[in-house]
């Protein structure tokens, strides 16, 4: 068996250096031409032009082979270049064949790896997930072990969402969510791997306002939220503070990240929790995802009144919820308002419609009266028809039946409900313009206390409020009703 070796690329250099040596001939040969043809005889005697005929015939001799020698040099050169072509077109064709055997064969061992993850999750164990289709739009997730998440498909029919990007498994990055077509929702982002990589980012969303559905247990309102890739559970819709909190077992854990603060914090109810503080994306639903934002996360609860300890013991210790989703703009809390990292204008506020179960994010959509101040502001109050009264009132959605200023009260009473049966009527505090009105009941009556006014939850149970969160820190609330 014989061995062949060639080197394409040094064939081709030597066809190119050979084809200058002939340019450098053709050019000695012109030159020559003059002086190897045609000699003329020094004299006229004849030996003289015998000499001239010889040298004559030896000059055409020269022209003669210089001509076939050039001939064989060009057919040389044409014959090292082709082959140098050959080579190379053989040796093209052959790593063609190659690259595609290892191809192949990849694909086979990969197949041969992934097989019983396929068969028994749906999913493979190394490898990228697939991007979404129109079919199917949403990305699949990448291996259990490694790879990326899938893309989720882009959108072009108006009203129709995006698809979520696909989850990474141990060491990958999240699929990107697909855009949403016109006024619908961008896909959310897949989780990053659980080892290493990055959540993938939401789709393009060209929603002008959005809706989730509210659920009422008494009279607290609660909407589904799911934090940082966690279940969707039940929070608090609380106009009385700000940031989000939620216990620990109710997030997603993956990619969380470090804390970035540790905190401690209490509401109206005598329970007091110390949280930590992390950045984390919000899910409403429908498309309305937040970018990261701080959220905080409980990780201890105890009481600090007896009645604090009795909701700690019927599993009421967030009034209703799993949770605390504080949206107000001047209130206090762990953190700010997540309504405001979601993307424009849906952050610009919110509207709490309890009568009909929803929440609007976005801009304000219906007319209304407008005070300074969410949500605290200040109110003109008035009690069975007496004299109008200024206080500094708290427009809580979770403040319960809320509280009375006692000072604004002529019947000397300090403390407990006020009496059934009391009408209490709220104006705006420069104009004079009616608000709200209702008469207490037994079961439906503020606590008489000293210091601001509480409202609870009766002005969201008569009609829509809306919280703009501009001015910022301040903001301002609409009664659309």
């Amino acid at each position: 068996m014989s061995f062949l070796f060639a080197a394409p690329d040094v064939l081709t250099d030597a066809a190119q250096n050979l084809a200058s040596v002939a340019s450098t001939i053709s050019t000695a040969n012109t030159a020559a031409a003059a002086s190897t043809t045609g000699v003329l005889a020094p004299a006229a005697d004849q030996i003289s032009a015998a000499v001239a005929a010889i040298l004559s015939r030896h000059g055409s001799a020269y022209q003669a082979l210089s001509a076939q020698a050039t001939a064989f040099h060009a057919e040389f050169v044409r014959a090292l270049g082709g082959a140098g072509g050959a080579y190379a077109a053989a040796e093209a064709v052959g790593a063609s064949g190659l690259a595609a055997a290892e191809q192949t064969v990849e694909q086979d061992v990969l197949a041969a790896i992934n097989a019983p993850t396929e068969l028994l999750l749906g999913r493979p164990l190394i490898g990228n997930g697939a991007n979404g289709t129109a079919a199917s739009p949403n990305g699949r997730p990448g291996g259990l072990l490694f790879g990326n998440g899938g893309t989720g498909y882009s959108a072009t029919a108006p009203g129709v969402a995006g698809g979520t990007g696909g989850a990474a498994g141990l060491i990958g990055s999240g699929g990107a969510g697909g855009a949403g077509g016109a006024n619908a929702a961008g896909g959310a982002g897949g989780r990053g791997g659980w080892l290493w990589g990055t959540n993938g980012p939401a789709g393009v969303s060209s929603l002008a306002s959005g809706t989730v559905p509210l659920q009422m247990n008494g009279v607290f309102a609660t909407v589904g939220v799911s934090v940082n890739g966690g279940p969707s559970v039940p929070l608090t819709v609380d106009t009385g503070s700000n940031g989000l909190l939620i216990p620990f077992w109710d997030i997603g854990l993956r990619q969380l990240g470090l804390p970035t603060q540790l905190g401690f914090v209490s509401y109206g109810e005598g329970v007091a929790f110390i949280y930590l503080n992390f950045n984390a994306p919000v899910n409403f639903g429908n498309g309305l995802i937040t970018a990261p934002t701080p959220v905080s996360v409980e990780i201890f609860e105890f009481p600090i009144s007896l009645n604090g300890l009795g909701l700690m013991l019927t599993g009421n210790a967030f009034a209703g919820g799993d949770g605390i989703l504080g949206i107000g703009s001047n209130a206090v809390g762990p953190a700010s308002s997540v309504v405001t990292a979601l993307p424009g204008p849906l952050n610009q506020g919110v509207l709490i419609d309890e009568p009909q179960r929803y929440l609007q994010f976005g801009p304000n959509p219906l007319p209304g009266i407008t005070v300074t101040g969410a949500p605290v502001t200040a109110f003109d109050v008035q009690i069975n028809g007496g004299p109008l009264q200024q206080v500094l009132a708290l427009v809580d959605s979770g403040g319960n039946h809320g509280s009375i200023p006692s000072s604004i009260l002529d019947t000397g009473q300090t403390s407990g409900p006020l009496p059934a049966g009391t009408t209490i009527s709220v104006y705006t505090n420069d104009d004079l313009t009616p608000l709200y009105s209702y008469t207490t009941t037994e079961t439906n009556s503020p606590q008489v206390m000293s210091g601001q006014m509480n409202t609870g939850f009766m002005p969201f149970a008569q009609g829509p409020v809306y919280i703009s969160y501009s001015p910022n820190g301040v903001g301002t609330m609409t009664f659309d009703f």
